[in-house]
């Protein structure tokens, strides 16, 4: 992926002075703005590996309930990602105003996982090397949401020719309207650690 991501970003740079059409343009601020949020989340990929490794190495064996949301945390992000690549591929506005909800559902989650397991090490039920592990898994998971909504309001951004990622970010998170909070709560009850 880095070797990906240096060709395209070479091969981006040197289009650019050319002549582009309008819609050339977009299209190639749109990879721009994408190639390194695809890297990271492939760089996330690789220490969410090494984690299971260590799992495997170590023997590890995390409570039923830890599990539970280790299950549910993976599901939602492998639902974001797949629909920020799919938003990316088919350039589809209507799943990449998707991912937002999603990544906020996903921020919640790891911050309710991270209460519930002080909780259990409170109590016993786990223990510090179960923790290292939980954390990085959480920590992993999270940045690739991060990086999928980097991805999908860089897309919104170009399409309504914005481009300043942070002010669309505060501005989607203040004017919550009615399909942002009905993605959000469709994403909730199906991704629900209870």
């Amino acid at each position: 992926m880095d070797r990906y991501e240096d060709a395209l970003g070479s091969y981006l740079l040197r289009i650019t002075p050319t002549e582009l059409t309008q819609e050339q343009n977009k299209s190639l601020h749109k990879f721009l703005h994408a190639i390194t949020d695809f890297e990271r989340i492939s760089d996330h990929a690789n220490n969410i590996a090494d984690s299971a490794k260590e799992i495997f190495d170590k023997q590890l064996e995390f409570s039923q309930a830890s599990q539970h949301e280790l299950d549910v945390l993976a599901a939602a992000v492998k639902e974001i990602v797949d629909l920020t690549i799919s938003a990316f591929v088919d350039n589809d506005l209507e799943l990449a105003l998707q991912v937002e909800p999603l990544e906020e559902l996903i921020d919640g989650l790891c911050d309710q996982m991270r209460s519930r397991h002080i909780d259990r090490l409170q109590m016993g039920i786990s223990t510090q090397q179960h923790s290292f592990v939980f954390n990085d898994l959480m920590t992993n998971y999270e940045r690739v949401g991060d990086h999928c909504s980097n991805v999908a309001v860089a897309m919104i951004e170009l399409a309504h020719d914005v481009f300043d990622m942070h002010e669309y970010l505060d501005s989607r998170k203040l004017i919550r309207d009615a399909a942002f909070d009905e993605n959000y709560e469709r994403f909730r009850a199906k991704f629900n650690i209870e």
